[in-house]
Formats: structure tokens, sequence, C-alpha cells
């Protein structure tokens, strides 16, 4: 009989409930898994003997459940604990937001953002130091087991924590960008009603009533301090904050398809004002 002692009811019953499901086509598996009270404590109770099939099966899908669970459990309890307790984050919102960003960089690794630690390779050292421990013992706490044995895993998980907030700062900072160019094309008048921006190996911003390329120098005398954000790119490098500066009624874009994502800033941006035209590029005349 494998025991596993519990202090949380309600995880020892998240853990029994999964062992059911999981385990629904091994005969014998609704008498062999029960929970027991104990006193402070909760033991769940597995009888891996009485339960039908090869034994290393029923091991490795024991050992499978116990793994899964305790990820889905604690993994954001651990990055939360780390947020608190190693970057003195305080506000709830937050930490949600960067316990998210943290889970599906994780699950879901970005080639941009690579990890020491794998998901995969992190979740099979979990595996074998369950299915070894129930190799070898009848008993231990869930608790104990946590602190100890997983001591290294919950180290493990402060890399994807600072990576978590990272992404969340960026994330902050970019809507906080749109948040501000929205505002200033709702308080300020256009500069010019209509313009072509054409995104190539160079950026082209075009007036329509001239049929002129709008210069940089011009650009800079109308740029406001809280447009600057693409600094310290030079002017003639900076897509957003000149545009949101002309402030256009209309804006024909022309875009290449190395600038997705420079394309989809602009659309939520610019919302309806927005049209996305072929990447030919029309004669422009008399650049200045």
């Amino acid at each position: 009989m494998l025991t596993i002692q519990f202090k949380d009811y309600d995880l020892c019953e998240a853990f029994y409930k999964q062992l059911l499901l999981s385990m629904d086509t091994y005969g014998g598996v609704k008498q062999a898994i029960y929970v027991k009270e104990a006193g402070d404590y909760t033991n769940l109770c597995i009888d891996l003997f009485t339960i039908d099939g090869e034994e290393n099966a029923r091991r490795h899908c024991v050992a499978s459940v116990l793994t899964n669970v305790t990820i889905k459990n604690v993994l954001p309890l651990w990055i939360e604990e780390c947020l608190r307790e190693s970057f003195h984050y305080k506000d709830q919102f937050e930490i949600d937001e960067i316990v998210q960003h943290g889970r599906d960089l994780f699950y879901n690794p970005k080639s941009s953002i690579p990890l020491k630690t794998s998901f995969i390779t992190w979740q099979n050292e979990m595996f074998d130091l369950y299915y070894q421990l129930i190799r070898n013992t009848i008993r231990f706490s869930y608790d104990s087991f946590l602190k100890f044995r997983l001591r290294e895993q919950k180290e493990q998980i402060v890399e994807i924590v600072e990576k978590a907030i990272d992404e969340y700062k960026m994330e902050h900072d970019y809507q906080e960008m749109l948040n501000t160019c929205r505002l200033y094309l709702k308080n300020n008048v256009p500069k010019l009603p209509t313009i072509h921006l054409y995104l190539d190996d160079e950026v082209s911003i075009v007036d329509d009533s001239h049929g002129e390329k709008i210069s940089a120098d011009k650009i800079s005398r109308w740029l406001p301090p809280e447009l600057n954000f693409e600094a310290p790119l030079p002017i003639n490098e900076r897509v957003i904050g000149p545009i949101v500066t002309i402030a256009p009624e209309k804006l024909f874009v022309y875009p290449s398809k190395s600038q997705e994502g420079l394309l989809q800033t602009l659309l939520l941006i610019f919302e309806e004002r927005i049209e996305i035209r072929g990447d030919k590029r029309q004669q422009i005349s008399n650049f200045i």
C-alpha cells in the first residue's frame, strides 16, 4: 500500500480524482484508491497490487498523474512566491499577469526567448523522482516531497520568472505606447489629410496632395516629446511616431512581408483610418 500524506484536503482530493480518471481502464481502481482522514492530515491511499495490469505500467501511470497534477498546482504558486519574495511584487493584478506569461513561456517556448531548462526536461525529471519514490517506499509526505525532493525544480523556475517579467514589461510598455498614440490622434487635428506609407528597405512617408516625400527635418519639427519612443533611431528610420504626429484622416500603407509586426501595430493604432494596399511602389516625384 502506497500512502501519500497531505496537509491540504482539497489538494489530496484533486490527486484522487485525477488518479481515478486516468486509471479508469485498469480493473479494481475504485477499490484500490481512496482518501482517508488522519487527524490534521489527509492520506491518499493507493493499493498498487490490487489494480489489474502490468506492475511497471501501473507505477508509470501513478507517477505520471502525480507529476502532472503537481505541475498544475505548484507551478503558478512557485512563480507567484518567487515574484513576491525575490522580486518584491505586491500588486495581485501584476502578479497574475506575470504568472500567465511565465506559464506560456514554459509550456510554449519561443525561439526568440531561449530557456536553459525546457519544460519537457523539467517535467521528466519530476516524473523520475516520483517514479523512484513510489517504487522504493510505501509512505511519504507530499509537502516534504515538494520542499526537499523538488527543491532543484523550484530553483529552476527563477529563470522563467525573470523572462516572464521582461515579457510583461514589454507588453505593458507596448500597451502604453498604443494608448498614447490613440489619445494623440483623438486630441490633435491632422497636419495632412491623407498620406501614403511605403514599408520597404527604407521607409517613405508621402503627402497625398503633392506626391512628395515628407522630409525628416519637417517630421523632427512636428514630433512632440510624448511620441519620441522610437529614439535613438534616426528620424528617417522611425515609423510610428512620425505617422501619428501627422495624425492623418486617411493612411494608405504599402507593406512588405518582413513588416508584419509593424503593420499589426499600425492597424491597432489607426483602426478605421488605415487602408492596406498592394506593396508595388507607385511613382513618387519631387522628393524633398
